[in-house]
């Protein structure tokens, strides 16, 4: 794998951080709609803590996001680096193609155990 400008690394980062915190943002309605079996449980408090929960790692991935987008736009296009090494670390095929931008075939292959029926 070629060396990849960190802006471009980040900026792909910020955008999984971003998305993720889209997905958790949409528990929020399996929480509080008010035909929900769970509207039952807002007198608990473990799960009024569960849903404060949600919504504080909904807030960090949101701020995650924005922070991580901030540092692409401030990195020097010149900086690169190769992310073969981290890219293996990445155990899900979709997201280490999103993070590499680049096709599976142009990825170092290397045994993720991830199984990819779905």
């Amino acid at each position: 794998m070629s060396q990849t400008p960190v802006s471009a690394i980040l900026a792909r980062l910020s955008y999984e951080l971003h998305a993720l915190a889209d997905a958790t943002d949409d528990f929020h309605h399996l929480a509080f709609a008010d035909d929900s079996p769970a509207a039952a449980r807002l007198g608990d408090a473990d799960y009024i803590r569960a849903t404060q929960s949600i919504d504080h790692t909904q807030q960090i991935l949101a701020n995650l996001s924005e922070f991580t987008a901030c540092l692409a736009m401030a990195s020097p296009a010149e900086l690169t680096l190769n992310p073969a090494q981290a890219l293996q670390l990445i155990t899900l095929g979709d997201l280490r193609r999103r993070l590499a931008d680049a096709p599976e075939a142009e990825l170092e292959k290397a045994d993720a155990g991830e199984a990819d029926f779905f």
